[in-house]
């Protein structure tokens, strides 16, 4: 591709993850010429740090629930010996399985042009992509989402865990506090109990407030007899971060306080939209705090733009940005 001069595509899509690589290789096959931009990894977080390592991590820590439980199947064993290196690697053997298929070199054999580069819109047609100018007939922004920092005091971002760093521990976090009661927050709660960590989950609320309240007892009894600590309805007053991990005060709604210590902090309190470095404004393009606004068709504000997957504010969930 020529960098020196602006280059015309049928269709631009922002975003290798689930929703933008289901578009490009859909256009592509069509006959469409389309340009791919990523700044980041192939594949996107589901691959790479969201749904594909957590389920390998669920994997294994059933592995490990099933040899701990297995006398009531009329087995009895010794308690497993986990060794959570080993564990690393088999998510990464898992990663690694996928990567072809959400590749480059894949993609550019559909004839896809992929540019690894930030995108960031220069007018309502057209994108800077490092030193590519790149203008189309449309438009499809599937940026996702990052982790959303929440407003405590004392938290330092560059020492807590998010789902962008959680599966590059190679050594086991021996007491892990996970402040967040959704979906991501109680499944790596089971996984690091079930894979020897101790672990104490907050949540200001109630575990899984969108879900069925009968399904959600289920799951609270479940982590609960799994030695799961849980602090709902707990509002945190500070976080400390100290030699050994970090210390989190909290006061629980019926006025009781708390102070729990820990060796590693996993925040897993909800996502923000990545609109905020796209100068989407220049583009035309109307935003809110959930995301892009779209109408039924996906389209936003500019009818020449598109948004798809989590940045479009639906529910984030891999098999709705697929589809």
């Amino acid at each position: 591709m020529n960098e020196s001069s602006p280059q015309h595509f049928d269709l631009c899509v922002i975003g290798a993850g689930a929703a933008g690589l289901s578009v490009a290789s859909g256009a592509a096959q069509l006959g469409l010429h389309v340009a791919l931009i990523e700044k980041g990894e192939m594949g996107g977080d589901c691959l790479n740090t969201g749904c594909v390592p957590s389920k390998a991590m669920l994997a294994a820590a059933h592995k490990a629930h099933i040899v701990k439980n297995s006398e009531s199947f009329g087995v009895t064993t010794s308690a497993p010996d986990i060794n959570y290196a080993a564990v690393h690697k088999h998510i990464g053997n898992v990663i690694k399985t996928i990567e072809p298929h959400d590749s480059q070199e894949r993609f550019e054999g559909l004839g896809v042009t992929v540019i690894r580069e930030h995108a960031r819109f220069t007018a309502r047609d057209t994108i800077q992509a490092g030193s590519h100018t790149i203008s189309a007939k449309n438009f499809v922004i599937a940026a996702g989402t990052r982790t959303a920092l929440p407003p405590i005091d004392g938290l330092d971002p560059a020492k807590v865990l998010t789902n962008e760093n959680l599966f590059a521990l190679k050594t086991r976090p021996e007491h892990l506090i996970i402040i967040g009661g959704g979906p991501i927050g109680v499944e790596m709660a089971q996984a690091h109990k079930r894979l020897g960590s101790k672990v104490t989950l907050i949540e200001r609320a109630e575990i899984l407030p969108k879900d069925d309240p009968h399904m959600v007892a289920i799951i609270r009894r479940a982590l609960t007899d799994e030695g799961v600590k849980l602090f709902e309805k707990s509002d945190i007053m500070d976080i400390e971060h100290t030699e050994s991990g970090a210390s989190v005060r909290l006061t629980k709604d019926n006025g009781d306080q708390h102070r729990i210590d820990g060796t590693h902090i996993l925040i897993a309190t909800g996502r923000t939209p990545n609109t905020d470095s796209l100068d989407l404004d220049k583009a035309g393009v109307t935003v809110n705090e959930k995301g892009i606004v779209t109408d039924k068709r996906l389209r936003t504000s500019n009818k020449k733009i598109y948004a798809a997957g989590d940045i479009a504010g639906g529910p984030q969930f891999t098999h709705i940005a697929g589809y």
